[in-house]
């Protein structure tokens, strides 16, 4: 949640004002994601929400390794079939920008991936996964799975997107500056 003001510091450095919210999920809060984010907005009147969640990979190859940036806003849970309310500009009156990190995947995925790289293109990447897929959903259930160190996966990853989000929202600081404002 940002809001532009004016900081004089040095003479001129503009900075903005940024709230951060962990709304947790439902079966935590019992609340749906966007009534909260949407409460906050209410209250706090921003110029833009940054959204960021986990997203359910295509591919083991992008497990904790892309970043999927979008101005279209987010609907969390979708990547697993549980679809929420969306967190988007129609939702919340101001533009939203949704960061995604790919931190699951589905068994399904895994099984095609692993036949995909035996096959070395021998076989239709597209046909071998159609394949596991049914195969693996009318056997198992539809498994998600996620890398057994997502724990550190994710503490990393959350520096590198903080990082970001500090050096695009505050482009006169340099990176010790701001790595000196995140030590406080």
């Amino acid at each position: 949640v940002i809001r532009e003001y004016g900081l004089k510091s040095n003479g001129h450095m503009k900075m903005h004002q940024i709230s951060g919210i962990v709304p947790g999920v439902m079966a935590q809060t019992g609340m749906e994601t966007l009534e909260i984010v949407r409460g906050v907005v209410s209250e706090t009147k921003p110029d833009l929400v940054i959204a960021v969640d986990a997203l359910a990979a295509r591919s083991t190859t992008r497990l904790n390794r892309t970043i999927q940036i979008t101005d279209t806003g987010i609907t969390p849970g979708s990547g697993v079939g549980n679809h929420r309310k969306a967190l988007d500009r129609r939702t919340l009156g101001v533009p939203v920008i949704a960061v995604g990190v790919p931190l699951v995947v589905y068994a399904s995925t895994i099984a095609s991936d692993a036949l995909c790289a035996l096959g070395e293109g021998e076989v239709e990447e597209e046909r071998i996964a159609a394949c596991v897929e049914r195969v693996v959903s009318e056997k198992l259930g539809e498994m998600i799975v996620t890398p057994r160190d997502v724990d550190a996966l994710v503490e990393r990853m959350a520096g590198v997107l903080a990082d970001g989000i500090n050096q695009a929202l505050h482009p006169s600081l340099s990176s010790s500056e701001i790595a000196q404002l995140m030590a406080q």
